[in-house]
């Protein structure tokens, strides 16, 4: 089987390149994840949407955040598939 990994066009422009990963392990297994700092700010803009419009830049962002959880999330089930074979 192969893995195709999407590409990312861009990160949020407000993305912590500083502490914004952080490692997990998961039954012995490396997880990837959002640091508390990036799960915040989303957290943030999914309020803000639920209470007004977001602003164009807010929208993108917010959809860039989306696009990072897959890619993570497709990485992390790699690994996983790699530790569990």
């Amino acid at each position: 089987m192969t893995i195709t990994p999407f590409k990312l066009d861009n990160l949020p422009p407000t993305f912590p390149f500083e502490e914004a990963i952080r490692i997990e392990l998961v039954e012995g297994i490396p997880i990837l994840k959002a640091s508390q700092k990036v799960q915040t700010r989303i957290e943030n803009l999914l309020l803000k949407q639920q209470q007004t419009l977001l602003n164009p830049q807010e929208e993108e962002e917010l959809d860039n955040y989306e696009d990072l959880d897959d890619y993570l999330s497709l990485v992390n089930r790699t690994i996983r598939n790699l530790y569990l074979k």
